[in-house]
């Protein structure tokens, strides 16, 4: 049934099961978090197994400081908008 599909439609299934993944994930977290944070926190969720500790530590830094100085009130990760800035 799976194929019977057209491309599009298996790649439109595709995002939607990863959406479906994204919001369990993010609605897994603490409420309190700041935007930053559930950034840092689903990228440990998604990535943790495929980075060395020292890996890590790089990226989660790095999130952190972009979070310092790009923040965009009117996206969110909740909102299944992508950040531009």
């Amino acid at each position: 049934m799976l194929m019977a599909r057209t491309p599009e439609e298996r790649f439109k299934m595709g995002l939607s099961a990863c959406e479906a993944a994204r919001k369990l994930v993010l609605a897994s977290l603490p409420p309190d978090l700041d935007e930053t944070e559930r950034r840092v926190q689903l990228f440990l969720r998604y990535y943790k197994n495929d980075f060395t500790p020292s890996q890590q530590e790089k990226i989660i830094a790095s999130l952190r400081e972009y979070g310092k100085t790009h923040t965009n009130p009117t996206a969110s990760l909740t909102s299944g908008e992508v950040p531009t800035s």
